[in-house]
């Protein structure tokens, strides 16, 4: 291959595929101009060198986006147990309102009750004197 890559036409790019596919599989060089990437400074019209690159970054930053994603999901579990408890104390709260309620209400029951018994004793007629005066 003769021509830079930045000169490069189709046809020359279908003739020469393997090499360019050889040039930029690990680029190290990148064209100011074009923006092109090849492993090889010849091949381009204006070089400049790639800086390296260091596998430990990526690992750590693989290993944050893990760690963010199961902070997320807790902090999710976390809020919806927050929501969930929330919830069943107001459901007590209410239940030990209408709780009280009725009772208030079977006392007043008890009371009423008591003082319609003052009021109205009940007469205990014998049957057989009242069936004896209708005959």
């Amino acid at each position: 291959m003769t021509k830079r890559l930045c000169k490069l036409n189709r046809r020359d790019i279908t003739s020469s595929l393997g090499e360019i596919h050889r040039l930029v599989a690990q680029p190290a060089f990148m064209c100011r101009s074009c923006a092109r990437s090849s492993a090889d400074k010849n091949a381009l019209c204006k070089p400049e060198a790639l800086p390296k690159m260091k596998s430990k970054g990526n690992a750590k930053l693989a290993l944050n986006v893990g760690q963010s994603r199961s902070k997320s999901a807790e902090k999710a579990a976390l809020k919806l147990a927050k929501k969930t408890l929330k919830k069943q104390k107001k459901y007590q709260k209410k239940l030990a309102k209408v709780l009280k309620q009725q009772q208030k209400m079977m006392k007043k029951q008890q009371a009423l009750q008591a003082k319609f018994n003052a009021l109205n004793p009940s007469v205990v007629l014998p049957e057989a004197g009242i069936m004896a005066q209708m005959h």
